[in-house]
């Protein structure tokens, strides 16, 4: 029996830097599992989705959404695209995986990339980091955050905000603009994010405009997200296996 097949969800629009980080993710997963078939969808928060090309010969498909922000529930435009391809397919049997979400492990992939930035700019000093989001995630999610923020403070002995592209008093550009009122200059934002999407940019030249000195990549192809997608693949392709309810992620 073939295992069910892997659609690597990511929170982005479809275009050359998305699909770039999701062939890339792709290939990792090929060439550690190479008995696992994979695809990628692009759902991002506002936008048209990119659902992938169903063969007539999968019988079984397992949706991982790779995100950092939610930890159990599905942003609700993942459950709707999950809703189009079951009623497109309705012979296909769907499982939706919980998203590979936040953890304290992701915060060595933002310091790297933040020194990466930071070296670029010949950022010498920093007085205050912002962890940056593409939005505040569900109720568990949420909850990981503030917990990253405290490490991530702890760690680097700074005060460390979190920003979301949500808008409101946590806006990237809000939140930098306090930060230079208390007399912080030297601003670093570490961009949990995953794709360098037009989103991504926009959010990236708010933050520069508000006055922040850098801001990092987002976490793109790495390995440790692709560790994650498969440990989440593996739990709900067993559910479709014991026919067991609890593994499916529910819309917020």
């Amino acid at each position: 029996m073939a295992a069910p097949i892997l659609d690597l969800v990511l929170p982005a629009m479809s275009e050359a830097s998305a699909n770039l980080i999701g062939q890339r993710l792709r290939q990792r997963m090929s060439h550690l599992h190479p008995h696992i078939e994979s695809t990628v969808s692009f759902v991002p928060e506002k936008g048209r989705c990119k659902a992938p090309r169903i063969k007539p010969s999968w019988s079984e498909l397992v949706l991982v959404p790779i995100n950092a922000t939610h930890l159990h529930s599905s942003p609700p435009q993942l459950t709707r695209h999950a809703e189009d391809i079951r009623r497109n397919h309705p012979d296909l049997a769907i499982r939706v995986a919980r998203p590979t979400g936040p953890a304290p492990a992701l915060l060595n992939l933002v310091d790297a990339r933040l020194r990466l930035a930071a070296h670029r700019v010949h950022a010498q000093e920093l007085d205050a980091l912002i962890l940056s989001t593409p939005d505040s995630g569900d109720q568990r999610g949420a909850a990981m955050l503030s917990k990253m923020t405290r490490l991530w403070s702890q760690h680097h002995h700074l005060p460390v905000h979190i920003a979301t592209n949500s808008g409101g008093t946590t806006n990237v550009e809000e939140v930098v603009t306090h930060l230079r009122r208390e007399g912080r200059r030297h601003i670093a934002v570490g961009s949990l994010w995953i794709c360098d999407d037009e989103t991504f940019r926009a959010h990236t030249h708010m933050a520069l405009h508000a006055g922040a000195e850098v801001v990092s990549a987002p976490l793109g192809d790495d390995p440790v997200l692709a560790a994650l997608a498969f440990q989440r693949y593996c739990s709900a392709a067993m559910g479709l296996v014991s026919g067991r309810t609890d593994d499916e992620v529910v819309p917020e």
